[in-house]
This record gives structure tokens, C-alpha cells and sequence, in this order.
């Protein structure tokens, strides 16, 4: 079991002016709702480039390989790649043509609902969805759904609509999936070391018990975090791989990013 990236590029496709999907809509509602003048409101809108194309390079020349074992710290500072990256792992976003991503085992993205989930179904039929889709057979999410909904400590909502839960519930509630249902690897996006303390340091726990020689990539801001939990650091700048490595080495080149902006 190994976690292979060779040459990793990821382009954004960025459409303006009257090529943006949804312009005409956002205008009409806006000024719909608040009569503002629509020509005022176009003119705002306006671009001198209508209709181009742009292409965003997310990220360039990534490469890294982790064994059985490895938790590598993913660090950098917002809009660095770290999301990008944490996708392209979980083939949610498709890397370029050249891009090598090998992966041994199954794994789990552990990221944002707003990826997942449907706000106006059900808590427990969001639960089941979000399992098909990280390829769980459904006997066995509904077998653990009781657990999910207890670790997620939300077990009293099952039956409420998912746009009734705060966003850190909805957080726990897909992190709990990914937690009792067990895979080999685990990316996890930095919204679960952002959560409460609570919940940071249950969802470490069973990651230790239940991942013994598996591998994690750990998307977060904590230097703390990333010293106590880590054994390698990639760090990303601008979308470029600056330093994979050390962890205590890989901090230091991270603190001159964080002084130099």
C-alpha cells in the first residue's frame, strides 16, 4: 500500500464576462429583489475581456510518495492548493493530462458537505447517500448508522432536514462516516482541524486505533497539529510544492512564507 504523486498539475477553467455561468440570472435577481436599475447594475457587471477564457493553474509540478505508515502534513497558507490537492487525491477534481496519481488500497476523502450533501432530505438519508458515494455497500452504512449518528453526536436529528444542522454538525456528521466505516488511506481537508477541540481529538483517537500502517495526508493550519500527528510536511505556495520532508525542516520553510506575507 502506497501513495504515489508524479508532475501533479491542476487547471481551473475561469469563464468571465457574459461566459459566466449564472451572470444573467445573478443580475435579474438582484435587481429583482432590491429594483436596482438593470443597465446600472450590467455596467457593474461589465468586463472589457466578455467572453474569454482563463486558465488558472491550481497546482504545478507536485510530487511526493508516502508508504504504509506515513501521516503527511499538508501546510500552506489560504489559496496555496491544499483543497486542490486533497481533491485530486480523491478524484473530485480530474488532474491534468500528464499528471501521475497512484494510489494502493482504498481511501476516503474527508471534506466539506457542501460536496456531499442534499440540505432538504433527511439527516440519515444524507448519511446513506454520502456512504454510496464513497462506495460503501448500503447494508453496511445502514448497519453502522446508529454509530455514525451517536460519535457525530447528533443522533436526536436523524429525521431533520440536513439544512437544520449547523455547519459543524453537518462537518462531524461526514467526518463520522468516514471515521466507523474503515478504508485504508484517509485525505482529510482542513475543516476538521478547524472544528471544536472535542470532536478534534475523538476523530484523532480512532484514527490511531483504527489506522495502524495506513496512510494520511492531514490538510491543516496547526503547526501544533501537524508536529504532534505528522511524520512527514509537504508545503505549498501559490499552488507550487516548496519543501516535502522533515517535519521540524518543513516548518521552518513554512514560517518564511508566513513572514514574507
Amino acid at each position: 500500500m502506497k501513495v504515489v504523486v508524479k508532475n501533479l498539475e491542476l487547471t481551473y477553467p475561469i469563464l468571465t464576462g457574459d461566459s459566466f455561468l449564472g451572470r444573467k440570472s445573478l443580475i435579474k435577481k438582484i435587481t429583482d429583489a432590491f429594483k436596482f436599475n438593470k443597465k446600472t447594475v450590467e455596467k457593474t457587471f461589465s468586463n472589457e475581456n466578455k467572453g474569454q477564457i482563463y486558465n488558472l493553474k491550481a497546482l504545478k509540478g507536485i510530487n511526493f510518495e508516502l508508504k504504509p505508515g506515513d501521516r503527511l502534513g499538508l501546510m500552506g497558507l489560504n489559496g496555496s492548493g491544499k483543497s486542490s490537492l486533497i481533491k485530486c487525491l480523491s478524484n473530485i477534481l480530474p488532474a491534468d493530462d500528464g499528471s501521475e496519481i497512484n494510489i494502493e488500497g482504498s481511501y476516503l476523502p474527508i471534506i466539506s458537505p457542501i460536496h456531499f450533501c442534499e440540505r432538504e432530505d433527511t439527516v440519515l438519508n444524507n448519511l446513506i447517500t454520502v456512504g454510496l458515494l464513497l462506495g460503501f455497500k448500503k447494508d453496511e452504512v445502514i448497519k453502522n448508522a446508529r454509530e455514525i449518528l451517536d460519535f457525530a453526536e447528533i443522533k436526536n436529528y436523524q429525521n431533520f432536514p440536513f439544512a437544520s444542522l449547523s455547519t459543524g454538525m453537518g462537518f462531524r456528521l461526514i467526518s463520522s462516516i468516514c471515521f466507523i466505516l474503515k478504508r485504508d488511506n484517509y485525505f482529510i481537508d482542513e475543516f476538521l482541524t478547524t472544528g471544536d477541540e472535542k470532536f478534534q481529538n475523538k476523530s484523532f483517537k480512532v484514527i490511531d486505533e483504527r489506522s495502524k500502517g495506513n496512510i494520511i495526508v492531514l490538510c491543516s493550519h496547526s503547526q501544533r497539529m501537524i508536529e504532534k500527528f505528522c511524520n512527514k510536511i509537504l508545503i505549498l505556495n501559490k499552488g507550487e510544492q516548496v519543501y516535502f520532508g522533515d517535519i521540524s525542516e518543513g516548518l521552518n520553510e513554512y514560517r518564511k512564507i508566513i513572514n514574507k506575507n
